[in-house]
């Protein structure tokens, strides 16, 4: 009894010292909120609405449908017609239009007699992925003409028999990268902004000379730590409640599997990034120093290693190196797959189990850290 009401009294210092600063606790809910929305909206991978613009040269009823095939697909918007290469290649300099699309004079004449005839697309490279999509979309565009073509030209004895692929998206049929962006903006979101927090913890003490109270006292290392991580658990467990409700009620990602588990999961991760900044916390001497530090070890690794972008299989060895020695990766499979795949306990306890390895490694070292200092 008395060990935990040591512990519940560090516990419940810190929460008055959360609950006494107002900018604190605001930022404690509303950054990362705003981060969510933030991002939420500004970062897509959908490539849709490019626009364009065409120099025209033939004018007919076939080069007129070609343009309304590309300006009413959900791909591309269509800017305005051009009389001179000059105009055109000012508005893909100026990004004012990301294709350029000249139909040369024969076009209609040139397909009637059977021939192919070549169209001229300008794509600004500027964004490689960007321009690598255009191409594509250009692609199934002119398939789809050609099609048409054939089958208003063939006659019925003479048709050709050809083969029609009907292709189906699993898990995202509208391949929407919405679905896809949302739940990992929730795992590095918790993994950035839970450490951050947790990592003034003990810092703050030591700066305002309060630890040496803690070292005089006869409280436990492990009883300070973990009254010192509790609050902190319980700021990042509510905001993850926040961000599924954002991602449910404004965003509108479809949760396919169990919100029991992927919560019971959550709150083990939670606790994993804020024994991180704990940890953080009690190596470092100054606030400024440790929440430099936390944002350096989570921000920047949460994106560029954890498969938010590229898959952690697609990655060189070095980079596969990097990834699974950071929790947000496990956590990114974790709630990826309960979105998008309706996957639970049975395909993810091994990630669960190093998430619990992570916890244990991290106060662990924390706890050993403080008893060194206390000794």
């Amino acid at each position: 009894m008395r060990l935990s009401r040591r512990l519940l009294a560090v516990a419940e210092k810190e929460l008055k010292e959360i609950l006494r600063d107002k900018l604190y606790l605001s930022l404690a809910f509303g950054v990362p909120l705003l981060l969510f929305i933030l991002f939420g909206f500004g970062l897509t991978l959908d490539v849709n609405n490019i626009p364009f613009a065409v120099i025209d040269q033939n004018r007919s009823p076939l080069s007129r449908a070609l343009v309304d095939r590309l300006a009413h697909s959900r791909y591309f918007a269509f800017q305005t017609h051009l009389q001179d290469y000059q105009k055109l290649y000012e508005g893909l300099i100026d990004s004012r239009i990301r294709l350029g699309l000249i139909i040369p004079p024969n076009f209609d004449r040139t397909l009637y007699t059977g021939r192919p005839s070549e169209i001229q697309a300008l794509i600004d490279g500027a964004f490689p992925d960007r321009a690598s999509a255009i191409l594509n979309y250009l692609d199934i565009i002119q398939q789809e003409f050609n099609r048409d073509l054939a089958m208003g030209w063939a006659r019925p004895e003479t048709a050709t028999p050809y083969i029609q692929v009907e292709s189906r998206a699993w898990f995202n049929p509208d391949l929407q990268s919405r679905n896809f962006i949302v739940p990992g903006l929730i795992a590095t979101n918790l993994f950035f902004y839970s450490a951050l927090l947790a990592s003034i913890a003990v810092v703050r003490e030591k700066e305002s000379g309060a630890i040496f109270n803690i070292y005089c006292s006869p409280i436990r290392p492990w009883e300070y730590l973990l009254g010192k991580l509790l609050p902190y658990w319980g700021i990042g467990f509510l905001n993850y409640f926040l961000l599924v409700a954002l991602a449910q009620f404004v965003f509108h990602v479809p949760l396919r599997g169990s919100f029991f588990f992927l919560t019971g999961a959550a709150c083990l991760y939670v606790g994993v990034t804020t024994s991180l900044g704990l940890l953080i916390s009690v190596l470092l001497r100054t606030q400024v120093g440790a929440m430099l530090l936390t944002t350096v070890i989570t921000l920047i690794p949460a994106f560029i290693y954890s498969g938010f972008f590229i898959s952690v299989a697609s990655m060189g060895r070095e980079a596969q190196v990097m990834a699974h020695i950071l929790p947000v990766t496990y956590f990114m499979e974790i709630v990826r797959g309960v979105y998008l795949k309706g996957l639970g306990l049975q395909q993810y306890w091994p990630s669960l189990l190093i998430l619990a390895g992570f916890f244990i490694a991290f106060f662990g070292l924390s706890l050993r850290r403080l008893k060194k200092r206390l000794d």
